[in-house]
């Protein structure tokens, strides 16, 4: 499900580690997706998000499981260049590692799971 009318509901945890803190954090962004996290340490940050459609689609016979991994060294002021290297074709080690990501992800969903 996607956004509702409902009040905002955000939650952070902050988990001491070394020097600096991971903070993980929920409801303040993504909230058109179906779950969304914000995850930081230190000036790093994570933001994963997850979406389904309400009904599944019986006319496919496979598991419809899309990963996208993008990373943005814009708001450090690195860009790579012109437009096609900046929103072009993602960059070889970003599709291997949409191939880590979705690889271990595939067999923990059940059998038969149908959307999109």
């Amino acid at each position: 499900s996607g956004p509702s009318d409902d009040a905002v509901h955000t939650l952070t945890i902050h988990l001491p580690h070394e020097e600096t803190p991971l903070i993980i954090q929920t409801g303040k962004i993504g909230r058109q997706a179906a779950g969304a996290v914000t995850l930081s340490r230190g000036e790093t940050m994570i933001y994963a998000t997850a979406s389904r459609d309400n009904d599944p689609k019986e006319s496919i016979d496979f598991l419809p499981l899309s990963v996208e991994y993008q990373e943005r060294m814009s708001s450090v002021g690195q860009t790579k260049g012109g437009f096609l290297k900046r929103d072009g074709r993602p960059a070889e080690h970003e599709i291997l590692t949409c191939r880590l990501i979705d690889r271990p992800i595939r067999p923990l969903i059940a059998n038969g799971w149908r959307h999109e």
